[in-house]
């Protein structure tokens, strides 16, 4: 999903939307997910968008969430708008039919409802520390 997100950060960054990425996975219980590894990962990907690290995962935890990839779309208020997929395909993009999160923000850039506000998420679970 990285070129995919990428992409919504450069349609959208001239009309004010910031895309932050999060990683809530433990460290420990994912070596693979260190600050060190977010930091090759990032520079290695060249994003152009915040990749930070919820250390204590209490983000996380607040939203909810338990699988990622995980879209959340907030307004200028910090109302939640839209909550699950990026797309409706994670494997090709070229198969993608529906951009529900790119539908959801240019909606609520408009000031239209957001009419597709949720759904279900398929992905890797969270891996929660102990």
């Amino acid at each position: 999903y990285i070129e995919r997100i990428k992409q919504l950060q450069k349609d959208f960054q001239n009309q004010g939307v910031i895309i932050i990425g999060m990683n809530a996975n433990d460290a420990i219980i994912s070596p693979t997910e260190s600050f060190e590894k977010m930091k090759e990962f990032a520079d290695k990907n060249q994003l152009n968008f915040p990749y930070i690290r919820d250390v204590t995962q209490d983000v996380a935890e607040s939203f909810g969430v338990d699988k990622t990839p995980e879209a959340f779309l907030l307004d200028r208020e910090g109302k939640l708008r839209y909550r699950g997929l990026i797309d409706d395909n994670v494997n090709q993009p070229e198969a993608v039919k529906v951009a529900y999160l790119h539908q959801a923000i240019a909606q609520l850039l408009k000031d239209e409802e957001v009419t597709k506000s949720y759904t279900e998420v398929v992905g890797c679970s969270i891996k929660w520390r102990d």
